[in-house]
């Protein structure tokens, strides 16, 4: 095959190439059509579409409008009023910037748009059809702006083929109207597809009471609000409860400024925040918004704009990681309940086998018998060893212990009603937290080995070792790395002496080039005391004394995480009086 010669595309091809980019599907126009109305300070948004988009997209403001004389510049490639100059890319603050969208649009469909500007005498209308000016003219609006695509991928049929049936589509737009109408509450959004109204989100006051329509109510009654502010960075949102997860990640939704956006540092930060408490193969449910210096952070890394790149990955990364983690650790199964770790008892002793008994009497302020039977649910006070009286509210968050159920459960009564645990669960969660917490104190003990890990690295793996030995050697690894990349590993971790020490270092440079940090080791750690914690933790059937149970119940209320157990199930439920009282009619 001769060698071709290099050849100017002509315009049709480059716009086909360039609008490929942005535009992919409906929804890919409704993004960008919207976020121009986002720009555009409109307080009102309306969305139609047919066939699922493929007939029609129409979407109409009340925002500030176009000039008549910038109308036609608008579907131009690169034009745009959001940036002047090469340093406005460094502090983006709008949604919209590239001044690639409406051209793209007006690439591959017929595009109509009529716009009437503040303080204009008429709107204006103009016609393209496949980048061609077809009409311009006056006609008739009030203030705002209407862009009508029809006909999408007429002059790309290949295009065509690649969407998907009517219906998906459709949910594809109904989906992205919904996650940008997140951060804009005050913003009305109104859906149709068909003549028919798929969403119609009024405006309102507060996040909270958009995430609420949008999510259901029922992801606010299992979910948390969150706020954690350090430096320069701020995430604001709800998290759900690690009890509330689904099997997928389809209901994760982060915004950075208030953009949405997929990115997979921002993921696997999230993720690793919720490593401790979230059952394996499951999916956290949030809304998250990550605020931080604009020119922190580049939002010009891809057409579509749903991608962006951290200044700092490493920080930022590590900034949501351990944010979220803390704000997780000492949330309860049913609603946040936030237990008083401050109050922990330095001199207690681990909840295993024969030292229960004396944990008990060393750290309770009460003694057999001398526990009021709280099924009066009065304000009456008892007499106890270390304290004068016990008030109904000084009942502790999971209340005293009143019997077991089946081998499996101990029932207790706190002021709001039943308290149901599963003792073995939380049992579990309290000797795997004490097991970390002695580790940690202890730092990470490293073992010689008696025959030496060799490995041979690629190029790429030597230079992150030679470029992260600090972190290594915290991570209780010592090595020798020679000029040929030959890496021989003479050190580990001592709880790790048994694991594959070759795969776990791979999977570690992996990390740390991905994501500028690691948790493999800490993580493979955890897996083992977690795994030790299960075998140390009462067993099914064993028979507690009353004194035992309240023991479990007070080290839990002392313990981070005593919501769930070290695999993600909850560790106890609460059933309230008031719910009872539905239950058995009474009142009625």
């Amino acid at each position: 095959m001769p060698r071709s010669r290099i050849q100017r595309l002509d315009d049709h091809v480059a716009n086909q190439i360039a609008a490929g980019e942005v535009i992919e599907r409906p929804a890919s126009i409704v993004k960008e059509l919207v976020e121009n109305c986002i720009d555009a300070n409109a307080s009102e948004i309306q969305v139609q579409i047919e066939k699922g988009g493929l007939r029609r997209i129409s979407v109409s403001d009340n925002g500030d409008g176009i000039e008549k004389d910038d109308l036609r510049l608008a579907t131009e490639r690169h034009a745009t009023s959001k940036i002047e100059s090469f340093e406005d890319l460094a502090a983006i603050a709008t949604m919209g910037f590239r001044g690639e969208a409406l051209a793209s649009v007006a690439a591959v469909s017929k595009l109509n748009i009529v716009s009437r500007a503040m303080d204009s005498d008429s709107a204006w209308n103009l016609r393209v059809e496949g980048s061609h000016e077809v009409d311009f003219g006056p006609t008739a609006r009030i203030q705002g702006t209407t862009v009508e695509v029809t006909d999408l991928f007429y002059n790309a049929p290949v295009r065509r083929k690649f969407l998907k049936q009517e219906r998906t589509e459709m949910n594809l737009v109904a989906n992205t109207v919904r996650v940008l109408s997140i951060m804009y509450p005050q913003i009305a959004f109104v859906l149709e597809h068909n003549d028919r109204v798929v969403e119609n989100l009024l405006a309102v006051n507060s996040i909270e009471e958009r995430i609420s329509r949008v999510l259901g109510l029922s992801f606010l009654d299992e979910s948390v609000s969150i706020h954690i502010a350090r430096d320069d960075m701020k995430i604001t949102g709800r998290i759900g409860l690690p009890t509330h997860t689904r099997s997928s990640a389809t209901r994760q939704y982060f915004f950075v400024n208030g953009r949405a956006v997929n990115d997979r540092l921002i993921a696997h930060a999230v993720k690793k925040g919720y490593e401790d408490v979230m059952f394996h193969g499951r999916h956290p449910v949030f809304v998250l918004n990550l605020s931080m210096d604009p020119e922190s952070v580049d939002v010009n890394v891809h057409p579509t704009k749903k991608e962006v790149r951290f200044r700092e990955a490493r920080t930022v990364h590590d900034f949501i990681m351990s944010g979220l983690y803390h704000e997780l650790k000492n949330v309860g199964t049913d609603r946040p309940t936030y237990f008083k770790l401050d109050q922990q008892d330095p001199d207690a002793t681990d909840l295993t086998g024969e030292n229960i008994t004396r944990y008990v009497q060393s750290t309770l302020n009460f003694e057999p018998g001398q526990i009021q039977h709280l099924g009066q649910r009065s304000t009456k006070t008892t007499r106890t060893s270390k304290t004068e009286v016990v008030e109904e509210h000084d009942i502790p968050p999971l209340g005293f212990a009143l019997a077991q159920l089946g081998g499996a459960y101990i029932l207790a009564e706190n002021a709001e009603g039943l308290v149901i645990v599963d003792m073995h669960a939380a049992h579990e969660r309290v000797v795997y937290e004490k097991m970390k917490k002695d580790r940690d104190a202890r730092g990470l003990t490293s073992q010689r080995l008696l025959i030496p890990i060799e490995l041979d690295l690629s190029s790429l793996d030597a230079e992150t070792i030679r470029d992260n030995e600090e972190m290594f050697s915290k991570l209780g690894l010592l090595f020798d790395l020679s000029e040929n990349n030959r890496l021989v590993v003479k050190e580990v971790p001592a709880i790790l002496r048994h694991s594959d020490m070759e795969r776990l270092i791979l999977d570690l440079l992996d990390e740390i080039r991905e994501y500028g940090t690691t948790r493999s080791i800490i993580e493979r750690e955890n897996e083992i005391l977690a795994s030790m914690a299960c075998h140390d933790a009462i067993r099914f059937n064993r028979k507690l004394t009353t004194l035992e149970m309240n023991a479990l119940l007070r080290d839990m209320e002392k313990t981070e995480n005593a919501g769930q157990c070290n695999h993600g199930r909850p560790t106890y439920r609460i059933q309230t009086m008031k719910y009872l009282d539905s239950e058995f009619l009474r009142g009625r």
